[in-house]
């Protein structure tokens, strides 16, 4: 081989490697993966609408956080998405892969402001504007106050994972029930503290059933207005109680549920009203479940074992 063809051979070997290289191959840039969120919500009784404005998310991972602006902001109505639905917030957002600290919300829910004022639909699903607001059945409108959301946000603590040239699922889970409060000191503000679970969506599951027997014949029943029909799940082992039972000796809420449902009627084909529940995004294991209607009393009084299955379904019905 003359001088000539071996310049000419080598230099197309070089630039064969640099064209793989910038193709993908081990001498490729920065690896990436997506990122989907979902929101859902454990909900409220006496809410037409908890509407919350989320304008960015944040994600940190190894170096500077990356932040995502939300514009439009995305208002949605968290009471329009129980059980195991969720509302897409972002889809297939690309990522550096790899392993990340935590995630936050960015919300606008500020003191004293105007959110839902002028809202034309107060029972409806949709939110009206952007910023954040309830509406009570009462159809009265408050303003929805975070404590230090402007500056913070809200953060979802607990580590996740990019995967590379692939995509990792998952959803932010509102409790309401233990979130919203209505101080007198800050009327007519409502104020939002957030009991909020990340959770991977492969591993996690669905809890479903009916309630029967007497608390559906006589504690749900249209004669029992001041009932509540809600179902509470709590942590294998703990005994059903309710939220913030002993808060100087369990600030961190361990004894608390860790999810919350409401309890809906609907007709089976007998046109029979029956009473049913569903509790979503539940992270597989094994749990504690129980009925109350005023949030004190609760049946089974020692609850009622659960075993979640990721991606599966499990039915549990009481009494």
């Amino acid at each position: 081989m003359t001088h000539l063809h071996r310049n000419l051979t080598a230099s197309l070997l070089a630039a064969l490697l640099i064209g793989l290289a910038g193709c993908g191959g081990s001498g490729s840039g920065e690896k990436t993966g997506t990122i989907s969120l979902g929101i859902s919500d454990g909900p409220v009784h006496d809410a037409y609408k908890v509407c919350v404005a989320f304008n960015e998310i944040e994600f940190k991972g190894a170096g500077d956080s990356i932040v995502e602006v939300l514009d439009p902001v995305e208002s949605v109505n968290l009471l329009e998405f129980q059980g195991d639905n969720a509302a897409p917030l972002l889809f297939n957002y690309e990522l550096p892969a790899g392993d990340y600290q935590w995630m936050r919300l960015g919300v606008d829910a500020v003191r004293g402001d105007n959110g839902g004022m002028g809202d034309p639909d107060l029972t409806g699903p949709g939110c009206f504007g952007d910023k954040s607001y309830i509406v009570m059945k009462s159809e009265s409108i408050h303003n929805l106050y975070v404590p230090s959301g402007a500056q913070s946000g809200l953060k979802l603590h607990g580590g996740f994972t990019v995967p590379v040239n692939d995509s990792a699922n998952f959803t932010a889970e509102f409790d309401l029930m233990k979130s919203v409060t209505a101080p007198p000191g800050l009327d007519p503000d409502v104020v939002l503290r957030p009991t909020i679970r990340l959770v991977n969506n492969v591993e996690v599951g669905t809890l479903t059933g009916e309630i029967t027997g007497d608390p559906a014949a006589a504690i749900i029943a249209p004669t029992e207005p001041a009932c509540a029909p809600s179902v509470f799940v709590f942590n294998d082992g703990v005994t059903p109680n309710p939220i913030g039972v002993d808060a100087v000796n369990d600030p961190d809420g361990a004894l608390d549920p860790i999810a919350t449902a409401m309890v809906n009627d609907q007709l089976n084909d007998l046109q029979q009203t029956e009473y049913h529940y569903t509790v979503g995004f539940l992270l597989a294991g094994h749990y504690e479940v129980a009925f109350t209607c005023d949030g004190e009393t609760f049946e089974p009084v020692d609850g009622k074992p659960a075993e979640i299955i990721a991606r599966q379904l499990t039915e549990v019905s009481i009494p």
